[in-house]
């Protein structure tokens, strides 16, 4: 079968951290036998890191690029032999994008943050979309019961019934690299020093003000390290400085650092606003880190 799986949000090289979830799906189809065709804007656009959002609003020009791309990959899928389209993220993948190949068996997948743009859309707006991609699909895949109930609950009538006929909850798949030596490393430049730590972009909200705070009030680690990048940074740094919280900005690292750094922390704080499932919480779980939800 030939599957194209259309995304904006797709690593650009082996470390990056963004979309992995996704290059993890193709993989696992390529193991299956069926040949992957994916679809991603080109880096450097409106899409990536750290979020379509604060990449917008420090170059406003950004969202003639995010429309440029979205026609592009339409007229892209519509000349595209597929059996079988995936499209991360409901929109813009699913609509309009995916919209203009006819033929293809479609099935949609929802992350968070498109489910948080059409619940806020106007509720004319929002039946129209979801009605349209529900009717198109066979599948609407949510990574969680919570944000399939976000949604569903914000329809009415014939769109909501049409997205309840096809809509499954499944976890996506999760790669994890063997990271023990770095792991190792890292243990041994902290030579006994209890660190928490906080991973992701960071924007407003991923709250990780909540986890220089909760360092600051309990002080059951020697300090924090936080690992990412993006446009609170700056206010971030002068909240440790006002809080006493000895804090260390590693900015963005490769994957297999940043996940090396959740397997030598004591805890991962994680403070997220909105999340659909968190990839961040699964990777601790994984390596074996517990989870502190501050707030």
């Amino acid at each position: 079968m030939r599957i194209v799986l259309v995304t904006t949000s797709y690593p650009a090289h082996e470390g990056d951290p963004s979309g992995h979830f996704v290059r993890a799906e193709a993989r696992e189809l390529e193991r299956q036998g069926h040949e992957v065709v994916v679809v991603t804007p080109a880096v450097g656009g409106a899409f990536g890191w750290p979020g379509f959002a604060a990449r917008v609003k420090e170059k406003p020009w950004r969202l003639l690029d995010a429309m440029r791309w979205t026609t592009r990959a339409a007229r892209q899928l519509a000349m595209t032999r597929a059996d079988r389209i995936v499209a991360h993220w409901a929109v813009p993948c699913a609509w309009p994008v995916a919209a203009a190949a006819k033929r293809a068996e479609l099935a949609v997948v929802s992350h968070g943050a498109d489910v948080r743009l059409l619940v806020g859309l106007p509720s004319v707006i929002r039946e129209r979309i979801v009605g349209s991609i529900a009717r198109r699909a066979t599948e609407w895949r949510f990574v969680s019961a919570a944000l399939q109930a976000q949604l569903v609950e914000s329809l009415d009538g014939a769109s909501r019934a049409s997205l309840e006929r096809i809509t499954t909850v499944r976890a996506p798949r999760l790669e994890l690299p063997s990271v023990e030596d770095r792991i190792a490393r890292i243990e041994r430049e902290l030579d006994g020093k209890r660190v928490a730590v906080s991973v992701g972009r960071l924007v407003a909200s991923k709250r990780v003000d909540r986890a220089i705070r909760h360092v600051a009030r309990n002080r059951d680690v020697d300090g924090l390290v936080v690992v990412g990048d993006g446009p609170e940074r700056a206010r971030l740094e002068e909240l440790a400085r006002r809080c006493e919280v000895d804090t260390r900005f590693v900015g963005l690292v490769p994957r297999e650092e940043a996940l090396a750094w959740i397997g030598a922390a004591r805890m991962v704080l994680h403070g997220s606003q909105h999340e659909g499932l968190s990839t961040v919480v699964r990777e601790a779980e994984a390596l074996g880190t517990p989870v502190v939800h501050p707030r």
